[in-house]
């Protein structure tokens, strides 16, 4: 397997170093960034990395190519990309916003996949969303599995439903820092000191979330295993209930939703409106 990558910024950094370490059967791997101090993190890497020059060079090596650049810049891209003509590896997109139907349009290319990875990738602990052109066959789609596999968890999702996805596992590690953060600060008030009230939140959201995974059950219904008649526990979900905590977190991350469908739709006038 021959992969390649075009934009190795965050993700496509991270995919690079995950692919470098986990990707069993990779050949090669060409890396094209405008920036050449990325690259140089992989200089290393003489006999599997390619330092490539254009898009077509990765086009035209690559069984796979990733495309993880902004979207405001993916259409000078496509454009590159259209004249590579004798070449058809599946793409890869993490563009937020542009849908399998206008890559194909502007590329020529039918074989696409589009993905909605997360932070946790960075060591193989991350979960990502994705959706797959109907071009691609049985075996086509499930090499664009194992290429997501090195970055943790995969779930496949229908293509309307990314915006979901973008709220819910991409921009979510963001929410779940906030906690943590308040969780610890909250442990300092009470006098434990920083790595205590570290150690033991970790820990605590760490197994708690195990736990739902193995056991499967209904998150109340743990809640209640904790929750004794007048105890500590019901005095402090009284507590968050009375504060709307649980209304609060809906509402961001729901907030977070309403604004990815509407990048979507700004950038779905913009790119539909520009010329073929």
């Amino acid at each position: 397997m021959r992969v390649g990558i075009i934009g190795v910024g965050n993700i496509g950094g991270i995919f690079a170093d995950r692919l470098l370490g986990e990707l069993e059967g990779l050949e090669k791997l060409y890396l094209l960034d405008r920036n050449q101090e990325r690259l140089s993190n992989y200089s290393g890497e003489t006999e599997r990395v390619v330092i490539a020059k254009t898009p077509g060079e990765v086009l035209e090596n690559c069984t796979h190519v990733i495309i993880s650049v902004k979207p405001q810049d993916c259409m000078e891209l496509f454009a590159e990309v259209v004249n590579g003509k004798n070449s058809s590896p599946v793409i890869i997109s993490t563009i937020t916003g542009i849908e399998i139907a206008l890559i194909s349009r502007k590329t020529g290319l039918e074989k696409i996949a589009r993905i909605m990875p997360n932070v946790p990738s960075a060591i193989g602990r991350g979960v990502t969303g994705f959706v797959c052109s109907s071009s691609l066959t049985g075996r086509e789609k499930k090499e664009v599995e194992r290429i997501l596999r090195t970055m943790g968890e995969i779930v496949e999702v229908r293509e309307k439903d990314l915006s979901a996805v973008t709220a819910l596992s991409g921009s979510g590690p963001a929410f779940v820092f906030v906690i943590v953060e308040s969780l610890i600060d909250v442990g300092l008030k009470m006098g434990l000191s920083y790595d205590v009230a570290r150690e033991l939140i970790l820990g605590t959201l760490g197994g708690s979330v195990e736990l739902l995974k193995v056991k499967g059950n209904h998150p109340g219904e743990f809640r209640h295993l904790v929750t004794s008649p007048g105890g500590t526990t019901i005095e402090g979900i009284y507590s968050l209930e009375r504060e709307g905590l649980r209304g609060t977190i809906m509402k961001a991350l729901f907030d977070t939703y309403l604004r990815a469908e509407e990048i979507n739709s700004e950038l779905e006038v913009t790119h539909n409106g520009s010329s073929e």
